[in-house]
């Protein structure tokens, strides 16, 4: 009645210490979630940069599917403190059976990119650094919508402008190459990530500190640092979890926190109850102060390109912001997102997270070659990370926790009940024997001193 012996049993398996099993599996590499990136492919670039089409017409091309490889490297246990310390290490992988096709092979229509990236940095400086780029624009021919193969697009190409602009204002432009994957998985920077050990904040994010990638970096002053509460990446949270428990979602890249809200429960195959949980509102609403509604600003960990991340087709998102661009279709079926959790392991089920890539650009007329997306929430591609499916790894462990174990306890407890119910009973015969004996013997007692009869003895089972 006092405890629960099932979850002490969680609670002390899924413990964080030296050599115990969770803290030997955190030290593998693992295979973990699936990216599935789709491209928006523009079919109007001519009539669109004509001004003959006020919209820019979008079509999505894809899945391009790699696999997260991930092993946690530099790791530092302090059991006293209740912390761990380490260094993710991150790679993809291709995954052709899942993809339209290679890369490589598919050739696509895109906004370009490194243009609208320099443009949008200088459109707020001086009229004469915007008209040195104006003349830089045109010198170097650059064109407003290009042709380019997908992987270029995702994992960055050099480009005339950007190594000029990098010369011209290295204090505005840091990067030598544009490409969606290139800036999520920034390969030139490190992440140092601390994470609570103990039963009540076991895998929850307390620091993460951002260095540059050197021989040296550990000895080196962090560019970035950040605090967090109630965080975590997603694969794992605190065994016991309450409904009452707030649950933030972390993802390197993104750099910003997808706040959760319960959504119900979902009955499942061994026996119990999975929590559903969807991203708020909140998360897409919290910059509408700085004028970004409906989107997350990503300006700050993207050298200060006008980056946004939205639902994915700006899904419950006002239908304003995407007015000019035609082919924006949103579908809850197919592009919102779910997370699905295990309470009482604090284990992540099943994870479908879907989000994409936005330019949220400025005034840009300063420049003819980018004018026509002047004020645009321009779409630049999304993409779906699917968990792989932990049912069978787990299925028999669940099983156990939700049938198998309540029964057994059951029994144990209906078992140890009767025992306690026969020992009282027969401890109360035991005493009603002594009673009667003791009665009887002082019967014969008084008629001992009249008759002189052999005193008698009250004879108890042993027990």
């Amino acid at each position: 009645m006092a405890l629960d012996p099932i979850q002490l049993l969680i609670n002390y398996n899924t413990r964080v210490t030296n050599n115990s099993f969770m803290f030997n599996m955190f030290q593998k590499e693992v295979e973990g979630a699936h990216l599935s990136l789709y491209v928006f492919n523009v079919t109007n670039a001519q009539e669109f940069m004509s001004g003959e089409d006020h919209s820019l017409n979008v079509q999505e091309v894809g899945p391009f599917t790699y696999a997260e490889i991930r092993q946690n490297i530099d790791i530092d246990l302090d059991e006293e403190a209740g912390e761990l310390e380490f260094t993710p290490n991150m790679k993809l992988r291709f995954v052709p059976e899942q993809s339209v096709a290679r890369p490589e092979d598919v050739i696509v229509t895109v906004p370009n990119l490194a243009l609208l990236s320099v443009a949008s940095l200088v459109s707020s400086l001086p009229f004469f650094i915007r008209n040195t780029f104006k003349l830089l624009f045109s010198t170097l021919n650059c064109k407003s919508i290009t042709t380019i193969d997908v992987y270029s697009f995702l994992w960055g190409y050099s480009d005339p402008l950007i190594s000029q602009a990098y010369n011209i204002v290295p204090g505005i432009v840091y990067f030598d190459k544009f490409g969606i994957m290139d800036r999520l998985y920034d390969n030139k920077t490190i992440y140092r990530m601390r994470v609570g050990i103990r039963d009540e904040d076991r895998f929850s994010i307390k620091t993460l500190k951002k260095y540059m990638k050197s021989d040296n970096w550990m000895n080196e002053r962090a560019l970035e640092s950040y605090k967090y509460k109630n965080t975590y990446e997603g694969a794992a949270y605190p065994p016991g979890l309450n409904v009452e428990t707030p649950i933030n979602i972390y993802r390197l890249g993104v750099c910003r926190e997808l706040n959760l809200e319960f959504h119900g429960t979902k009955n499942m195959e061994y026996g119990g109850d999975a929590w559903i949980y969807r991203i708020s509102n909140e998360t897409f609403n919290r910059d509408c102060a700085a004028g970004v509604c409906g989107m997350m600003d990503l300006s700050s960990c993207t050298y200060g390109i006008p980056i946004t991340m939205s639902r994915t087709h700006f899904l419950e998102t006002d239908p304003k912001i995407y007015e000019r661009i035609k082919g924006i279709n949103p579908d809850p079926s197919k592009h919102d997102s779910h997370f699905l959790l295990e309470p009482n392991i604090g284990i992540s089920l099943s994870t479908s997270l879907s989000l994409q890539m936005n330019m949220n650009l400025a005034d840009l007329r300063f420049s003819d070659k980018t004018e026509m997306f002047s004020d645009l929430v321009l779409p630049v591609a999304y993409i779906k990370v699917v968990q792989q499916d932990v049912f069978d790894a787990l299925y028999g462990i669940l099983r156990t926790i939700h049938v198998t174990a309540p029964i057994t306890l059951i029994s144990i407890e209906v078992t140890m009940f009767l025992i306690a119910v026969a020992i009282l009973a027969y401890s109360g015969l035991l005493l009603y024997r002594r009673s009667k004996c003791k009665a009887k013997k002082k019967a014969y007692a008084k008629l001992n001193l009249r008759q002189n009869l052999p005193l008698i003895q009250c004879q108890l089972t042993k027990t």
